[in-house]
């Protein structure tokens, strides 16, 4: 069943209720802030990296748990906060203080006695079918993800503020729900009021579902839209932004405000000046590409050549890696900015200007560079690197390539061309450009991890064997051949023990009668 009509002209009340929002937004926001700037500089106290991090059942963790891992695991006790990276997080255990992480999945079935803060991919809340309804969020949840999930075991006392593509909501809400993104269903009791920006219903999800195979995460997305199920009620005000009206079988007590968005039209080429847009697009990726290629080829031709070997015998891997490299930078750089907005904070609580002033300068400078320059090498020279490796392949397949200078400049020419006009292309051009990003950075990661095993190699080497100084050359061994006729001619050994002079070693204060030579004659 749907809305009867489109609300188009609101009370006064309803606009002072609308214009609060974002106020209580901003609020949220500057809470959780200072929540960021105050937990990390008090209880910093462990930190983990690794492949593999694991709480057992049986660890009680003290103090912030920093984590830089691939797969955090914790089934035990952490009394603390968590903070840091994981790009698969378990919980089941117990946390007793705030979670702020960043990664592709998180699956939560423990307790977060605190707030939960996180940014990826993925997020399942949920307990076992076998327990009675549970609390595993004991204060609010803020994410950012492009689908999330609170199972209908699960009771949320806290506010649930999110953005991302979809949010699906089986759980008991007791508090405010705030959401921007493309489909919003509640299947539960929401005991407050929600705010929701959403999509058209008539468009199709199904064409993002493929981008997370390389992630090796399997994920439903479903059709955009706000729906609000015959089991869904909500006791305050339903208030929302969307192309369409929303599909409210269920309970709405207080007030439905619905505000119509014009739906995003994206060009194509028929329409007029599309084709100019295209060819303005496709010179100035000509021009980007081909400046950053040549001076790569003239100032390190060696070093901009290398990554392409993992573009050709390793394209998927290389695939794989740039997009997680990608993804994963924004938290970092965000833990960045963090931890210079921490120092900036202590050192302003000490009220030490003139530290300050230095300190955060060159923090910022550190930031701006480390952050500036990752994305350039991004955005631009692994774009350039990938059309460098295709125009070589296109090269070797047609006319052959002999690795010389000139054949690298055609082959840059002819690779940046093809990118270019892929990447021009209206609607699906930024798939070809975040392809060819993905892939270059991947390849340019290979090259910079290897180069950092190579370096440890040697350093484990020079400790294992440390070099001895002034050592006396060993004399060369001589080894005679089988068929030497000298063999034959080699003294008996009894004739290399001479016998040493009567005045050394001691011997020339001997008694008299005593023939040191005794002990060196033959029988």
């Amino acid at each position: 069943m749907r809305e009867s009509g489109i609300l188009e002209t609101f009370g006064q009340t309803n606009k002072t209720k609308w214009i609060a929002m974002p106020r209580t937004l901003t609020l949220i926001f500057i809470g959780v802030l200072i929540c960021l700037l105050t937990t990390g500089v008090v209880f910093a106290r462990e930190m983990i990296q690794g492949e593999q991090c694991t709480v057992e059942s049986d660890e009680v963790i003290t103090g912030t748990y920093f984590t830089f891992c691939q797969i955090l695991t914790i089934d035990g006790q952490v009394d603390g906060n968590i903070m840091g990276i994981a790009l698969r997080t378990i919980v089941s255990g117990d946390i007793r203080g705030n979670v702020y992480l960043a990664g592709l999945e998180f699956d939560l079935s423990g307790t977060v006695h605190g707030d939960l803060h996180y940014t990826g991919i993925t997020l399942d809340i949920n307990v076992p079918n076998t327990q009675s309804p549970a609390r595993p969020i004991r204060g609010q949840l803020v994410f950012a993800t492009l689908s999330s999930y609170l199972g209908n075991a699960v009771i949320m006392p806290g506010q649930v503020t999110g953005v991302g593509y979809q949010l699906m909501i089986d759980a008991k809400v007791y508090d405010e729900i705030n959401y921007w993104g493309s489909a919003l269903v509640i299947n539960n009791a929401v005991n407050s009021d929600v705010y929701a920006t959403v999509g058209n219903p008539e468009s199709d999800a199904s064409d993002l579902e493929p981008l997370l195979l390389p992630l090796d995460i399997q994920e439903e997305l479903i059709s955009p839209g706000l729906l609000v199920t015959t089991s869904g009620t909500v006791s305050g005000d339903l208030v929302y932004i969307g192309p369409a009206l929303a599909e409210i079988s269920g309970t709405v007590e207080g007030m439905v405000e619905y505000t119509a968005a014009t739906p995003v039209i994206l060009p194509n080429l028929p329409e007029e000046g599309s084709f100019n847009i295209f060819l303005n697009q496709f010179a100035r990726e000509i021009m980007v590409l081909l400046t950053v290629g040549l001076i790569g080829l003239t100032l390190a031709p060696t070093a901009f050549q290398t990554p392409i070997s993992n573009l050709r015998w390793r394209p998927v891997p290389s695939f794989v890696i740039g997009m997680l490299m990608f993804i994963v930078s924004f938290p970092i750089a965000l833990i960045l900015l963090l931890i210079t907005m921490i120092i900036s904070l202590v050192l302003l609580l000490l009220q030490l200007d003139g530290v300050l002033i230095v300190v955060a300068s060159f923090l910022v400078l550190v930031d701006v560079g480390i952050i500036g320059g990752f994305y350039f090498t991004a955005i631009f020279v692994a774009r350039a690197v990938f059309a460098l490796g295709l125009g070589r392949f296109i090269v070797r397949t047609t006319i052959g390539h002999n690795g010389s200078h000139r054949m690298n400049l055609i082959s840059l020419i002819i690779g940046v061309v093809v990118i270019s006009m892929l990447a021009a292309l209206p609607a699906v051009g930024f798939l070809f450009n975040a392809s060819a990003l993905f892939m270059g950075l991947g390849a340019i990661t290979n090259v910079v991890l290897e180069w950092l095993q190579s370096i440890r190699d040697n350093t484990y080497q020079n400790v294992r064997s440390p070099r001895v100084e002034n050592r006396a050359p060993l004399p060369p061994r001589f080894v005679p051949k089988a068929d030497d006729t000298q063999l034959s001619e080699l003294p008996a050994p009894s004739q290399y023990l001479l016998p040493p002079p009567s005045n050394s070693l001691g011997l020339k204060d001997l008694p008299e009668g005593f023939d040191p030579d005794f002990f060196f004659t033959d029988d």
